[in-house]
């Protein structure tokens, strides 16, 4: 009986995957998939309508671009207090990866230090000091401070 049930339901699911998980686990699972639903507390309910001149607009909306966010999502988390923030550019990416990089090299370098001295690793440590400061010189010029 409980055999033919399931059989029952599985004539009538739709998703490939679904069906393959159902017979192999005898196990009957409605997945749905996508983002879990939001507590009633948490959902956005209430619409509130803000007019803005041309240039007004054109200005929230260029910043709003600059973080990445939809002009909606922009004016929210501006209301709400929210500190926001210009995304990353690929540029200024790069670079704190590069100096990522730099950190484990000087790592290395502190630890063949240890073993053979300073003055093993002196050139090293001035390469390092170098390539850091052009990186600085690089990021200065990127910063946005809003």
């Amino acid at each position: 009986m409980k055999g033919d049930e399931e059989l029952a339901t599985l004539k009538n699911h739709r998703h490939p995957k679904t069906l393959l998980y159902i017979r192999t686990m005898t196990k009957i699972r409605d997945n749905k998939g996508g983002r879990p639903k939001l507590a009633d507390y948490q959902k956005r309910t209430k619409l509130v309508r803000i007019m803005f001149c041309e240039n007004d607009f054109i200005y929230v909306q260029s910043k709003a671009t600059k973080a990445g966010l939809s002009v909606s999502e922009y004016c929210h988390q501006a209301v709400m207090g929210n500190n926001i923030r210009e995304t990353i550019s690929p540029e200024l990416a790069k670079q704190i990866r590069d100096l990522s990089g730099i950190a484990n090299n000087v790592n290395q370098i502190a630890h063949q230090m240890h073993i053979d001295g300073f003055d093993a690793v002196k050139d090293q440590c001035l390469h390092i000091i170098a390539a850091i400061s052009s990186i600085i010189n690089q990021v200065k010029p990127m910063r946005h401070d809003s």
